[in-house]
């Protein structure tokens, strides 16, 4: 479960505190090598200035069970000095609670892209280019209102992880669900409930149109494989009890979520990335455009964006946003060969939100 903590510090305790964080970061620099991207004069200068507020760093919805922030903020406070404070919450809370305090209690975020974007399009994030900022993709990052800056930091791929005990004929393109053969085996999220639920059907739609936002395509594919009796499952939340039971064996949803499964169930498995097209979709990040602990929220952009700092997300099989960043070996093998994703376009954010409610409607009113 994510964990929700809120620190106050006043008074004379609050410079105590901010002392001590001082003489823990100085020590944690000093006994810490910073890898050669970041161990530069500009990373050093912006290192002493973030201490100098207070060794902490305000987050919200990064906890640690997720993209592996746990590890990340980790590293972050063995390199800096500098602990994080987070408060779990959805994007949609995020964006709301940004929004009624302008941008002043939290440092950083972590939010859907389509958020990130709004909120720099109010003018509520820090307006600040990370020095990688030319490494990045177009599409993931922007620039708003008086300079407020968005981010995309990692991402995930549509696909299905397939018990391959109960499933002996391997499904490798969309098309292929309709096979009768899959009677009650194949389980998804349900889109009026879960942005995932949105992005399998846009997927859907990209695979057998073309056009990943011609939604009616995707929700008529979903209603005949209701109609054929293939689908066993929609889920609101992510659960996995069904397929761990045998229930169903074909399990739709984005890659770092199947290659954590497939680490973790004790039967065979194979995760697959459609062949005729699918979608990737992106993670938001944005420090606060009033934040507390601004060169705090500068460096840990610094770092996130850094190739380092862009590799630890694979440790949670999610896949940095960089696309010069090199995924370690061992974890890099256990991910689908490169061809496996020849195929896959990424989600334009902005459309994704325009047509969502509609798809729900759609959707509601074709699949009872």
């Amino acid at each position: 479960m994510k964990r929700q903590a809120v620190w106050i510090l006043a008074g004379i305790g609050a410079l105590v505190l901010g002392s001590l964080a001082l003489k823990g970061g100085a020590l944690a620099q000093a006994g810490a090598q910073l890898p050669p991207e970041l161990d530069t004069p500009y990373i050093r200068d912006l290192a002493q200035k973030a201490r100098a507020e207070g060794g902490v760093i305000n987050s919200y919805g990064m906890p640690n069970d997720w993209a592996n922030y746990g590890g990340i903020y980790a590293e972050f406070q063995r390199l800096f000095g500098i602990r994080q404070q987070d408060i779990d919450m959805g994007s949609a809370v995020v964006l709301a609670r940004m929004r009624e305090e302008k941008a002043s209690k939290n440092d950083v975020a972590d939010l859907k892209p389509a958020f990130a974007m709004t909120l720099a399009e109010e003018g509520l994030t820090l307006p600040y280019k990370v020095t990688s900022w030319d490494a990045l993709p177009e599409g993931q990052k922007g620039v708003g209102k008086d300079g407020s800056a968005w981010y995309a930091g990692y991402k995930g791929t549509l696909g299905w992880i397939v018990n391959t005990r109960l499933v002996k004929k391997v499904p490798r393109t969309w098309k292929e669900l309709e096979n009768p053969e899959y009677k009650g085996l194949i389980q998804y999220m349900d889109p009026r409930a879960t942005g995932t639920g949105v992005a399998t059907i846009m997927s859907a739609a990209y695979a057998l149109s073309g056009d990943p936002y011609n939604y009616k395509a995707g929700v008529d594919f979903f209603a005949r494989l209701h109609k054929l009796g293939v689908i066993g499952a929609v889920e609101a939340k992510v659960t996995t009890a069904k397929f761990e039971r045998g229930e169903v064996g074909i399990f739709i949803n984005y890659d770092y979520n199947l290659l954590a499964w497939k680490e973790r169930f004790p039967f065979p498995t194979e995760v697959v990335i459609p062949q005729d097209g699918t979608l990737a979709n992106g993670g938001g990040i944005v420090a606060a455009r009033n934040a507390p602990h601004p060169n705090t929220a500068r460096l840990f952009l610094e770092f996130i964006f850094s190739k380092y700092g862009q590799s630890l997300f694979a440790k949670a099989f999610v896949s940095p946003i960089r696309p010069d960043v090199e995924l370690p070996k061992d974890i890099a093998a256990k991910y689908p060969p490169k061809s496996a994703y020849a195929k896959v376009k990424f989600v334009d954010y902005k459309r994704e939100e325009a047509v969502s409610e509609a798809l729900q409607k759609y959707y509601g009113e074709t699949i009872r």
